[in-house]
């Protein structure tokens, strides 16, 4: 390797662990919050109308609080299993040409 090849192999080595520790960095700080119902409809940018009608089917990921059979629940979500459930959903309605 001459001295041009070394330098630029060092130069994008740095650049890669730089890139790497910032792509670590997010990754890290993506925390898992809690969402309410209407903050949830907010997060989605779904009414709640539609929200609802996800919960009571069990086609979206959440956790209720309250009596079991309860006539007015509460819904509580998790960001990351929104995330992940909006990927899943994403890919099952993809369809390549």
């Amino acid at each position: 390797m001459s001295l041009i090849e070394k330098a630029i192999a060092e130069m994008v080595a740095i650049q890669v662990a730089e890139v790497e520790k910032r792509i670590m960095e997010r990754l890290s700080s993506g925390s898992d919050e809690s969402l309410t119902f209407t903050e949830a409809c907010e997060y989605l940018n779904m009414s709640e109308y539609t929200l609802r009608n996800l919960c009571k089917t069990k086609r979206i990921p959440f956790r209720t609080i309250g009596a079991e059979g309860s006539k007015s629940p509460r819904y509580i979500f998790r960001s990351n299993s929104l995330d992940q459930w909006i990927r899943e959903e994403e890919e099952r309605n993809y369809q390549p040409s």
